[in-house]
């Protein structure tokens, strides 16, 4: 089987960071809906609700592929690489943001530097010296990256 290129322990360490990242995600993305106004006032950053419920319900379902990723965790892999470069972008605009104000929120850093961190643990979990083997271990292989069957 694929995963057996992965060592039990790096397979472990996956399903935890999976649950740690789905259950935080469940939290913040069902508080952010259900109350959207509230998690930015805490924080000290505003915002309209309806984009807030919106970031809210990504949240959640990002939460859902964590929680998909703690049962199978080889197939689910590849999300870490999306949340690296997904974060990493989202950090950068944020911090453009910040540097501009005159006077920036500390929940704004708070938010910012946790981002920066699901970015940083993301790319630390993901097994970066078996990257060209993920793709067989999905089943496409060379072939996939051709747009060949």
């Amino acid at each position: 089987m694929a995963s057996q290129a992965l060592s039990h322990t790096r397979i472990f360490v996956i399903r935890l960071t999976c649950l740690s990242f789905a259950l935080s995600s469940f939290v913040l993305g069902g508080w952010m809906m259900i109350a959207p106004s509230s998690f930015s006032a805490l924080l000290g950053v505003g915002g309209d609700p309806f984009v807030q419920a919106l970031y809210g319900g990504a949240i959640w379902g990002e939460g859902t592929m964590f929680a998909l990723g703690t049962i199978w965790p080889v197939r689910y892999l590849v999300f870490f690489q999306y949340l690296v470069i997904y974060k990493t972008m989202a950090c950068l605009a944020g911090l453009a943001v910040l540097l501009r104000m005159d006077s920036s929120p500390l929940g704004a850093w708070l938010v910012l530097g946790a981002w920066a961190a699901a970015g940083l643990i993301s790319a630390a979990v993901f097994p970066w010296p078996q990257w060209r083997t993920v793709e067989s271990w999905y089943g496409a292989g060379t072939a996939g990256r051709r747009g060949v069957g």
